[in-house]
């Protein structure tokens, strides 16, 4: 029987191409490279550093939406975020991830996060510092 098809294509400069939805992520969330949890200042700063270092070659690194944020949520998948626990995200990308990233979606004072132990969006003050927030850069194509 042949094994079935990822969706996601795991390349050479760090990051995985996404060919349901076209998106290039990266692989590695901000958890990841820095080792903390990140406000929403410094998501932002973040992907503009990402975007100064020119990482996987590009320059349109972002902040993903919802939409797009919501879209690495699967519920048959299981990976391990950066206390061991489960997230729900498919084993390509690396454990020790954050359990929720940050998405460019806002309103008023808050920005909306997607958790990847269950899915949901949440809305969250963007200086609040209490969970671990965290935000997988991702670009178009």
């Amino acid at each position: 029987m042949e094994k079935p098809k990822s969706r996601f294509i795991k390349t050479d400069d760090n990051t995985i191409y996404d060919s349901l939805t076209s998106l290039t992520w990266m692989a590695n969330d901000s958890r990841l490279d820095l080792d903390k949890e990140l406000s929403w200042d410094e998501a932002n700063e973040y992907a503009k550093e990402m975007n100064e270092k020119k990482f996987g070659g590009h320059s349109d690194w972002r902040i993903p939406t919802i939409h797009e944020a919501s879209s690495l949520y699967d519920e048959e998948k299981l990976n391990k975020d950066f206390k061991g626990g489960d997230i729900k995200m498919d084993s390509v990308f690396p454990p020790g991830a954050g359990n929720c990233s940050w998405t460019s979606d806002e309103r008023g004072t808050e920005a909306q996060i997607v958790f990847y132990l269950n899915g949901c969006p949440y809305w969250y003050d963007k200086n609040d510092k209490t969970i671990s927030h965290a935000v997988r850069l991702v670009r178009r194509g």
